[in-house]
């Protein structure tokens, strides 16, 4: 079991103003942008925009369990969005569950399909946004979006430049609600020892985990990355990479994240990997072994329960210090080792990939 730190703020991070996007007509087209004439059509700055994605504060009692049907109904609509797109049914079936889904385009190019919440009673079930020209075969996760600074600003940014799938928001702060998660794992994050149900890191049963299972389903061999923030302190890590386990492998795909970020890290502290036998460190213990999506992509027999009993190099758990959350040199150390580990095998386009000029939205 891990020990969780609750990341503090990144003080060299400034969260710009989102402008709100503009908000267009829906008009008939047969690109894959607008498949459902009936969509509203966002444009804007994207990852700007997605700074305003809504959480709900700690104990605001703003996380509202789903139930299992709703669950297994709300993953098999997603599944269907990523595999048919907008269909006028998946949409309704969407709306039952709270969810709006609409097109975005950036003022960057490129199409988006973005799912939130909507309504007046949100539940803290998360934004989800998926990739329509994807340049790489990997997915990004912001679990702790709020409590570890700057993960939102910087996984909204990796989405775009990156050219990624998808981009997973929680809903909820992790202490949003005081009901004890049942899983195991622990953390002192919310002032009290244990983890909450409103930490979609460590619980299934919300609309966040039945996101990743629906594109874990869809694209299985694709790399989840959960991007995560430490509190360094005087430890030696900017960074600590795992595969969500701990078993040494030299093999490992975190191994080769780790290298790749040493590769751009400027300074004296580096990153280290929990699946590497030379590593050590102040913070190597925090290593993912309890993420309920990592457990998932491991194939732990129960997720909630069991940690992994090997990993699959498809899911990548990072732990990042404050500088690295920020929005100086070092930040960009994350996004070229990124690019760097995951290739471009998709037609999109991303950082170092080839660029299709005819992939775009109308």
């Amino acid at each position: 079991m891990e020990e969780v730190t609750q990341a503090p703020a990144a003080p060299d991070t400034e969260t710009p103003a989102a402008e709100p996007p503009v908000v267009g007509a829906p008009a008939p087209s047969a690109s894959v942008c607008a498949p459902l004439t009936s969509l509203t059509s966002l444009t804007g700055d994207l990852a700007t925009w997605l700074l305003t994605a809504p959480i709900t504060a700690p104990n605001s009692g703003g996380f509202k369990e789903p139930g299992g049907t709703e669950l297994a109904a709300f993953e098999g609509a997603f599944r269907t969005l990523l595999t048919e797109g907008p269909t006028a049914q998946v949409v309704q079936d969407l709306a039952k569950m709270g969810y709006g889904v609409s097109t975005f385009r950036n003022d960057s190019g490129g199409g988006w399909l973005v799912v939130r919440e909507q309504g007046l009673l949100p539940r803290g079930g998360g934004t989800f946004i998926i990739n329509l020209f994807p340049a790489r075969n990997l997915w990004l996760e912001a679990p702790h979006a709020d409590s570890d600074e700057g993960t939102l600003r910087q996984t909204a940014s990796q989405l775009v430049t990156l050219g990624a799938r998808a981009l997973l928001i929680t809903g909820s702060n992790r202490c949003a609600v005081t009901t004890a998660s049942p899983c195991s794992g622990t953390t002192s994050v919310c002032g009290t020892k244990g983890l909450r149900i409103s930490d979609t890191a460590h619980y299934g049963n919300n609309f966040f985990t039945a996101a990743h299972r629906a594109l874990r389903d869809t694209y299985p061999d694709a790399i989840a990355a959960s991007i995560h923030g430490m509190d360094a302190g005087d430890g030696p890590e900017a960074a600590v990479v795992s595969d969500g386990t701990g078993t040494p492998r030299p093999e490992a795909l975190s191994n080769r994240l780790r290298d790749a970020l040493n590769t751009h890290l400027a300074g004296t502290k580096k990153a280290f990997s929990c699946n590497s036998a030379e590593d050590s460190g102040k913070h190597r213990t925090l290593c993912g072994t309890s993420n309920v999506q990592g457990r998932i992509d491991n194939g732990a027999g129960d997720a909630c329960y069991s940690e992994a009993p090997a990993a699959t190099d498809r899911f990548i758990h990072l732990e990042q210090s404050a500088t690295l959350r920020g929005t100086g040199a070092s930040s960009k150390a994350v996004m070229q080792a990124l690019a760097d580990t995951v290739p471009c095998t998709l037609a999109g386009s991303g950082l170092g990939c080839q660029a299709v000029a005819a992939q775009d939205c109308p």
